[in-house]
């Protein structure tokens, strides 16, 4: 798989004004230096739109504004990437507020393009829909998330889109459950590790000595969003694989904490015994010693 370069923005220039901004670019896109994005206010709420600029000086409008229909749009992000093709991408997001059918959220628009010349900028369609996405409240009680909004995913998800991969790789998704877990939120990693996304996973990345960290933190994440069974059945399973495992005699004995009270002890007298041998006995969470029973 190609290494793909993540270009960052170095600042804006102090041409900006309230409505314009104008960001560096650094490597450049074939030959912008800067891109130019700007406000525009309207009778359905807040454009937004841009402008490339070459190393000579001249503006190349970006084909695409971002046009809600009703609410303001705001940018996201913007940055440059270098795949297998170079890509320049911006993405805004606005709010999307329907109470009488119980829509409360954001809506994220990706706009993706390449360019061999400036002249004919070409948007990537399938990698713009990709990481444009809907994530708030839905009308029949649900959630709906974009999983790909932080550069970093965003920039993971297009290498694998390039390599021809239809569903998020092990370390797409572990890096997802990563970022959401951080947030504390509990609701979409419930969401993302869904039964049918696990066993894909299980399938098309097996557990393994490469693997078994993402496992063990996808288990780990589960018991944190109160999935006792889920993440119990995650973590026996790396349990049966690798029973040398310290940390994972903490992580089973939390999980079992909330359900099976006496085989969770035992496993946290295992872990503490381990720890204090591999002097590490400053390391141990109280409520270890506390439901030990020692």
């Amino acid at each position: 798989m190609k290494k793909i370069i993540l270009c960052l923005f170095l600042g804006y220039s102090a041409v900006s004004s309230a409505e314009s901004k104008v960001y560096t670019l650094d490597p450049v896109f074939n030959t912008a230096r800067k891109v130019e994005l700007e406000t525009v206010g309207g009778a359905r709420g807040q454009t937004l739109k841009g402008k490339l600029i070459d190393l000579n000086g001249k503006s190349h409008e970006i084909p695409d504004a971002c046009e809600p229909e009703g609410g303001d749009a705001e940018l996201n992000d913007a940055f440059t990437v270098k795949g297998k093709k170079p890509y320049f991408l911006f993405t805004c997001v606005w709010p999307v507020q329907h109470s009488g059918i119980g829509m409360n959220g954001k809506q994220f628009e990706t706009f993706v393009y390449t360019a061999s010349d400036l002249t004919s900028l070409e948007k990537i369609q399938t990698i713009s829909q990709s990481l444009s996405a809907y994530e708030g409240s839905l009308e029949d009680g649900g959630n709906s998330y974009a999983w790909y909004t932080q550069r970093k995913l965003a920039i993971e998800k297009i290498t694998e889109i390039e390599s021809g991969k239809a569903a998020d790789s092990l370390v797409l998704a572990h890096d997802i459950v990563l970022v959401r877990l951080k947030d504390m939120d509990y609701d979409a990693i419930k969401s993302y590790l869904s039964p049918e996304r696990l066993e894909q996973l299980k399938s098309d990345y097996p557990l393994g000595s490469s693997t078994v960290v993402a496992y063990n933190d996808f288990g780990y994440a589960l018991a944190q969003a109160g999935e006792y069974d889920k993440a119990y059945q995650i973590l026996a399973q790396v349990e049966n694989s690798f029973p040398d495992r310290v940390v994972l005699k903490l992580n089973i004995a939390d999980v079992l904490w909330e359900m099976d009270k006496s085989r969770s002890a035992a496993y946290y007298k295992s872990y503490v015994d381990l720890m204090t041998k591999a002097g590490k006995a400053k390391l141990i969470p109280a409520k270890a010693f506390e439901r030990s029973g020692g």
